[in-house]
């Protein structure tokens, strides 16, 4: 079941009905004419280069997802389609990382994230400490932020338990690096990134995006498209595709807590050289 004569089905509307909605915004095919072929396909070239853009954004994009991989003690993992984190799109940051430990015979993720299945019922405090159940049990790895603070680590191949991941944001494959390296088998890596937009979008595809995205879909495309027409985009245009933006941030942002940088802790005992370092 398609959208058709500009009404959405379930998913949304057809990404020719916005094109054709942006364009009579700046006079083309307004009054009872019709957008060109060519038009619709600069229209299209527009609207995927856009979606690129807005992907890059966190509060541009309505869903992070967890994506993981079992452990197998390499020190690099990478990231893309059909890599160890599959993923349709190499992702240009991980907002957050962690690793599972499995223990007492627990079981590897099915899906990953935070099922159900995932977690048993009898959990309990044993008499030598903590007993999981089976259980697997999660630790929070900080994020190295550059790879100049990942080169500063003075023993790479150290493999004990993962403290710390670095993502290298390279092209086609991300790269992920957890440190100290994880041992194989026992650990389940975990990175927390934005969920991929739609890519490589044609005329007749349904936009599958929550209904707040159609209204700024449409106003953008009409402040983009207006330079191709000799125009500039009116400032009716340009404010409603920022009140039409303005509403998906609020929607979107997630404001994590606030957190002090490892070398600024004096609480935290754990140490690698060049954590001292001071850049001005």
């Amino acid at each position: 079941m398609a959208a058709t004569n500009g009404t959405p089905d379930s998913n949304g509307y057809l990404a020719s009905d916005l094109i054709n909605m942006a364009l009579r915004q700046i006079g083309i095919g307004a009054m009872g004419t019709t957008a060109s072929d060519a038009d619709i396909s600069d229209g299209v070239m527009h609207l995927n280069m856009m979606l690129a853009q807005w992907q890059r954004r966190r509060w541009m994009v309505p869903n992070l997802t967890d994506l993981f991989c079992i452990s197998t003690g390499k020190s690099q993992y990478l990231v893309g389609p059909g890599q160890d984190f599959d993923i349709d799109v190499r992702t240009d940051k991980i907002e957050a990382a962690y690793a599972r430990l499995l223990v007492n015979g627990a079981t590897a993720s099915v899906v990953g994230e935070f099922s159900g299945g995932d977690f048993s019922p009898d959990f309990q405090i044993g008499s030598n400490g903590l007993d999981s159940g089976g259980q697997p049990i999660d630790y929070p790895l900080q994020i190295i932020q550059s790879y100049e603070d990942y080169a500063a680590i003075g023993l790479k191949g150290l493999r004990t338990w993962p403290s710390y991941a670095f993502y290298n944001p390279s092209y086609p494959y991300g790269q992920l690096m957890p440190w100290p390296i994880p041992q194989a088998g026992i650990w389940e890596l975990h990175i927390i990134v934005k969920q991929p937009l739609q890519a490589s979008v044609a005329p007749s595809n349904v936009l599958n995006l929550p209904p707040e995205y159609w209204d700024a879909i449409m106003w953008s495309l009409a402040a983009r498209m207006a330079p191709s027409y000799g125009q500039e985009a009116s400032p009716t245009v340009t404010a409603m595709a920022r009140a039409s933006l303005n509403t998906i941030r609020v929607s979107n942002v997630q404001i994590p807590k606030l957190s002090m940088p490892a070398a600024l802790n004096q609480s935290t005992p754990f140490y690698w050289p060049g954590l001292e370092t001071r850049k001005l």
